[in-house]
């Protein structure tokens, strides 16, 4: 009789220590796996910020407007939007990598599109192609940005 009083705490508080646990951990590996998702996102958004604000001043610097500068890392931000659409589905939710999906697919197909009007207008310098490459560009962008960042905002983790 004595020792089933004393058993049934071990046991009870055994049984407490496994489960604590096993919900620390389990909490744990789910806050490590959306840090990666929150750092990818990251850079799919910013980078089409990027590509989005060098459109912005192309058109703006075309249309004489003020603009700030059309200097850009937009080759970097393209590649990464390249890179990211292939390694992201890793770790992506599956919504947000098919869009990143369909803007790079959307984007390449633009720039070989400038590409070619730039190759038929070369001789001339008063073509308006860069022109309407940057305000395609801006369009696709506008059309995904803010899907992609309310698929990322609906991953946020639910804080307790």
């Amino acid at each position: 009789m004595v020792e089933i009083k004393v058993l049934i705490p071990l046991v009870s508080s055994f049984i407490g220590a496994i489960l604590g646990s096993y919900f620390a951990l389990s909490k744990f590996k789910k806050e490590k796996i959306w840090d990666e998702k929150r750092e990818l996102y990251s850079k799919v958004i910013i980078a089409l910020e990027d590509i989005s604000y060098w459109a912005e001043q192309t058109r703006a610097k075309h249309c004489c407007e003020y603009s700030n500068s059309t200097l850009s890392n937009v080759n970097e931000s393209l590649r990464e939007i390249q890179k990211l659409s292939v390694s992201g589905r890793l770790v992506m939710n599956q919504r947000f990598h098919d869009l990143l999906v369909q803007v790079n697919n959307e984007l390449n197909k633009e720039c070989f599109n400038a590409h070619e009007n730039w190759q038929e207008n070369s001789d001339n310098p008063y073509s308006d192609f860069n022109f309407r490459h940057a305000v395609s560009v801006k369009e696709i962008i506008s059309g995904y940005l803010p899907k992609l960042i309310d698929i990322a905002k609906s991953e946020l983790p639910k804080r307790t």
